[in-house]
């Protein structure tokens, strides 16, 4: 029996949002948490189903908004900031050099979280930062869903889940 894993490679062409719902959810976590610790990618999954199952949304809705479109949609912001407009071109380099090495976990982290096959390691967030590049695209301050109210530049810690790699998962 082969031990070796087949990667499928990630769409280099076309919309994500006509992409099959396992494709799009891996090339999320892979865009948004590709250095990650294995927990990491698993954690961007389990956000991405809490928003399609909990919220309603669908799995491209949750990924992409209700437009389930990521380019060219009028809009600057996707709830992913990896589909954002800005972004295609570092998306389309990121995914095009993804070997399957490097691929093959974010296919895992997205089958597992999709079918719920692994225990939800952030424990219910519904969001998830990466602080550093936050504050320094907000300069310095977090959003509101995630800030201290008594102080913008720190995460408020009651809404903490769990604090993964880079990442702080929230409950908001």
């Amino acid at each position: 029996m082969p031990t070796d894993v087949l990667v499928p490679p990630f769409p280099l062409l076309g919309e994500p949002g006509a992409w099959d719902v396992l494709t799009l959810v891996a090339a999320t976590i892979f865009l948004e948490a590709q250095d990650e610790p294995w927990e990491g990618l698993l954690g961007v999954g389990y956000v991405i189903r809490r928003r399609a199952v909990d919220w309603t949304l669908g799995w491209h809705g949750a990924v992409l908004g209700p437009d389930q479109r990521a380019y060219d949609d009028g809009r600057d912001f996707e709830p992913y900031s990896c589909w954002n407009s800005d972004y295609r071109g570092r998306a389309l380099a990121r995914l095009s050099t993804a070997t399957p090495a490097m691929a093959e976990p974010s296919w895992k982290a997205g089958a597992a979280a999709l079918w719920a096959l692994l225990p939800d390691p952030v424990n219910g967030a519904t969001f998830y930062l990466r602080l550093d590049a936050t504050r320094t695209m907000r300069g310095g301050t977090l959003p509101a869903w995630a800030a201290d109210p008594a102080d913008v530049t720190q995460v408020d810690a009651s809404k903490v889940t769990a604090v993964i790699g880079h990442h702080h998962f929230l409950r908001a």
